[in-house]
């Protein structure tokens, strides 16, 4: 049972946000074998798109995580002071290095990417909406800062928030979905983001929470059936390379993360030791996430020539591997070593 005055730190929450940054790791995976071994089988392209809904993994848990934590912590009178402050330093300290490297990178050897991207120097140093990030990955800490930064209102005005929260989820529908406004035809960055069908999966975290603090019991084998109920459809739309309509796909497995959520806290929020591997990549994820990218494209791109089917499999778990080992290793540094005295600086 979930306790009443304070937030309980859900140790399966970790296992699943490590699954999500794997995921990440095996979907850039696969598109550096395919680009540097000129590998093309439909059954690698289809684990590679399965494998990009890491993102659409961290959303949802990202708007329940920050959604769930701050109902214990509303009330106190420093709490929107102290949500900034973690946020911010959340986000940034352990960005920054990687950012500011990649993006000198790309400055003086500007042929190391393969994806041709015109980059932001604006957009790499602040993560606003400005351009491509040297960082590929960052566009999504974009999202994650509207997000934060819309919040924030919650701590004003509950209320205010809850009203908030349903006409953003009304607009972005409207926009993307009514056909009176053409997505294509928003030109500013702010409103793009504002209005991407990506903060839907923010919202469902955030009823998601709800549902958690309400305490609303569903049983087991419903969520389960649901659960099957809607990946048949997701596997095969992703399989076939079929979307029945804008974003579906990502919808789908968003509502699925719900599910699996939902079920995981309720039925199986159990105590994990923190030495245990999973515990360690459930810890390391944003670091994982952060620098795994220009880690798993270096190795597979001067590997030797991948032919068989077992390589890529032996491809693949070794940059899982690689990138959780040195994930960790960043984690250690600048999450638990940096972030803690800025942490304990900014406490005093």
């Amino acid at each position: 049972m979930l306790p009443e005055k304070k937030a309980q730190y859900l140790d399966v929450l970790q296992i699943l946000r490590g699954i999500a940054a794997l995921m990440v790791v095996m979907h850039h995976s696969v598109g550096s074998i395919k680009f540097y071994h000129r590998i093309n089988y439909h059954w690698l392209d289809f684990i590679g798109g399965m494998g990009k809904f890491g993102v659409d993994f961290f959303f949802v848990l990202s708007g329940f995580i920050i959604s769930y934590s701050a109902y214990f912590k509303h009330q106190d009178p420093s709490a929107f002071s102290k949500y900034v402050k973690a946020r911010l330093i959340r986000i940034y300290v352990p960005y920054l290095p990687i950012g500011i490297f990649m993006l000198l990178l790309y400055s003086y050897f500007p042929g190391f990417s393969n994806g041709g991207r015109i980059i932001s120097t604006f957009t790499s140093l602040t993560l606003l909406p400005g351009g491509n990030p040297a960082l590929s990955v960052a566009w999504t800490l974009t999202f994650e800062l509207c997000f934060y930064f819309l919040f924030s209102l919650y701590f004003f005005s509950k209320k205010g928030w809850n009203y908030f929260i349903v006409f953003w989820l009304v607009t972005i529908v409207f926009v993307n979905y009514s056909g009176v406004i053409a997505m294509t035809s928003v030109t500013n960055l702010y409103l793009k983001i504002f209005f991407s069908t990506y903060n839907i999966e923010f919202i469902l975290g955030y009823f998601l929470s709800l549902v958690i603090l309400k305490k609303m019991k569903f049983n087991f084998i419903v969520g389960a059936f649901l659960l099957l109920i809607l990946t048949i459809p997701l596997l095969y739309g992703k399989y076939f390379e079929i979307e029945w309509f804008s974003f579906s796909l990502n919808l789908l497995f968003a509502s699925i993360v719900f599910i699996i959520v939902y079920l995981a806290i309720i039925f199986f929020n159990y105590d994990i030791k923190k030495t245990s591997v999973f515990m360690m990549i459930g810890n390391a994820t944003y670091s994982i996430y952060l620098i795994h990218n220009p880690l798993q494209m270096i190795l597979i791109r001067f590997l030797p020539r991948i032919n068989a089917v077992y390589e890529i499999a032996l491809t693949l778990l070794l940059t899982l591997i690689i990138s959780s080992f040195f994930g960790y290793i960043y984690y250690f540094v600048f999450e638990k070593k940096v972030m803690k005295v800025l942490m304990n600086k900014f406490a005093k």
